[in-house]
């Protein structure tokens, strides 16, 4: 639990380990010490707010690489559930790179096509990347995975496993194009056995 001094806002995150007899607690006396404003020692005890948080909280999620601000996102139709993920039934451009990786490497994120400004102008340097991209109307937020070019705008997101989860208003489909943010974040690749499988509707 999170106990605070009210009195001089010192706080600390302590375990429960045993049980105790009066008032609220029993602090040991290093933790008493670190929030104690000096009345506490004299006084024998502390007056202070606590509550319930997690000792172990996850840690923080790895910094986000370069993006772009209100960009066009268009949409294609990839089919790669048609296609059972196949690179090269979907004909996609990074077939080459990426299209001998197992399935669950494939299936992991909705697919997009990168026509940005932020990667490098090589197929090489976009393959495989993946893309934190958000629906600046209604910020909603989806993973992706490169594995095409494109000709116009920044992303041609596929429409059922990247636009559809982010056009939650349908304001995208209807315009034919969506206004995004986008962020280049790690994809996990080295923590396959924790991987969700992702579930699409058509």
């Amino acid at each position: 639990m999170q106990v605070t001094n009210p009195t001089n806002e010192a706080s600390l995150v302590v375990r429960i380990v045993d049980t105790c007899g009066s008032g609220s607690m029993d602090l040991d006396e290093p933790a008493f010490d670190m929030i104690d404003d000096g009345s506490g020692k004299q006084l024998g005890h502390l007056t202070v707010n606590y509550e319930v948080v997690d000792c172990d909280p996850p840690p923080p999620p790895p910094p986000a690489g370069p993006g772009e601000t209100d960009v066009i996102a268009y949409w294609s139709d990839y089919g790669p559930l048609e296609n059972n993920w196949s690179y090269s039934d979907a004909h996609v451009a990074c077939a080459g790179y990426d299209g001998g990786k197992p399935l669950e490497w494939r299936q992991r994120y909705g697919w997009t096509g990168y026509c940005g400004n932020v990667l490098g102008p090589a197929l090489k340097d976009k393959c495989g990347k993946c893309l934190k991209v958000t629906n600046t109307r209604t910020k909603d937020e989806e993973i992706v995975r490169i594995v095409d070019s494109c000709g116009a705008g920044a992303l041609e997101l596929d429409l059922n496993t990247a636009f559809k989860p982010i056009d939650s208003d349908g304001k995208g489909y209807a315009a034919g194009h969506l206004t995004v943010d986008y962020q280049v974040v790690d994809c996990d690749d080295d923590d396959d056995v924790d991987s969700p499988l992702r579930l699409y509707s058509q």
